[in-house]
């Protein structure tokens, strides 16, 4: 069971960068970019501009800023989303966002924000953050836009309604160096968007993660892992699996299972004591049971699982 558990640095990795640049680039770059991001702000404030296209502007004056000349990546098949990102490139010259004269020539026929991020690449940019700011700015992707960074259970509470929040961090007192030693601002706000795409794009996955959530709330608050949270790595685990760890709902159990029993003396009996108060019946509890281990069976106890978690998912505010 040990094997399962995930380690924090590793898991988080994966083929997106999380230090964009250097700490002492931080430091010179904060107060550029809070000037530069001045007259978006105001707009927004006014209503001018919509948080979606609030957040795009944000990636790509950041961008802009640290690539002269190679912030805009290649054209790519169009992913062809509708978007209400519909802000002339020309107004955001007007406001500051520098396109230089390559970039300008292979812009010449894009109209709009969203057409831009709909047909081109960016500078060290995953393609699902492309995908969730045209979905947000849609409303296909329920988002919340804040300037600051909330805790887990914040998180959790949004999250088992339907929802996830981006952090898009200006003041340069949190921008000047990593967000919480590991991010900077930009990889943060990144971060939350590839997170919301893993929360959102597959709608059978969606459903598994509003049920698990939904569990962990109740469980959470019934103290179900009261002698578990007495322990720093426990407790980290769970702030992860219940605020940065959107997937697949059966591998969240998988993590969550591996976890109680790694940090319990008597993991195995504690588990079976557990299980006993989330209500299962005689197939879903063999299933728990017999999940990360060689007797389990996905094709057939997946669904049971899922099944499971289904009757804990709130149904999301009409």
């Amino acid at each position: 069971m040990n094997a399962n558990i995930r380690d924090r640095k590793s898991s988080r990795s994966g083929r997106f960068k999380k230090k964009l640049v250097s700490e002492n680039q931080l430091e010179s770059e904060a107060p550029l970019i809070e000037a530069k991001m001045a007259l978006y702000l105001a707009s927004f404030k006014a209503t001018e501009l919509s948080a979606a296209t609030l957040t795009s502007v944000y990636i790509l004056t950041l961008l802009s800023h640290r690539y002269p000349g190679g912030w805009l990546g290649a054209r790519r098949p169009s992913l062809n989303l509708q978007h209400s990102l519909n802000v002339p490139l020309t107004k955001l010259k007007e406001f500051g966002l520098t396109f230089e004269k390559n970039i300008e020539k292979r812009l010449e026929k894009v109209e709009n924000l969203g057409d831009l991020l709909n047909n081109f690449a960016l500078k060290s940019t995953p393609e699902t953050v492309n995908r969730s700011l045209l979905l947000w700015s849609k409303g296909d992707y329920d988002l919340t836009l804040m300037f600051r960074i909330p805790d887990s259970q914040e998180v959790l509470d949004q999250q088992m309604n339907g929802r996830r929040c981006v952090s898009v961090l200006i003041n340069p007192e949190r921008t000047s160096s990593y967000i919480l030693g590991e991010r900077d601002a930009l990889s943060f706000t990144m971060h939350d968007l590839i997170h919301a795409d893993h929360f959102f794009h597959h709608p059978e996955s969606h459903e598994g993660q509003l049920g698990f959530y939904a569990l962990m709330d109740f469980c959470m608050r019934e103290k179900h892992f009261e002698i578990h949270m007495t322990q720093p790595k426990f407790s980290g685990e769970l702030d992860y699996l219940i605020s940065d760890m959107n997937a697949y709902a059966v591998h969240l159990l998988k993590c969550l299972k591996a976890a109680l029993y790694f940090y319990h003396p008597e993991g195995q009996l504690f588990f079976e004591e557990w299980i006993k108060k989330i209500k299962l019946s005689e197939t879903e509890s063999k299933a728990f049971l017999e999940l990360n281990t060689k007797f389990y069976v996905p094709e057939t106890q997946d669904a049971e699982l899922l099944g499971f978690l289904s009757r804990w998912k709130r149904h999301l505010p009409k």
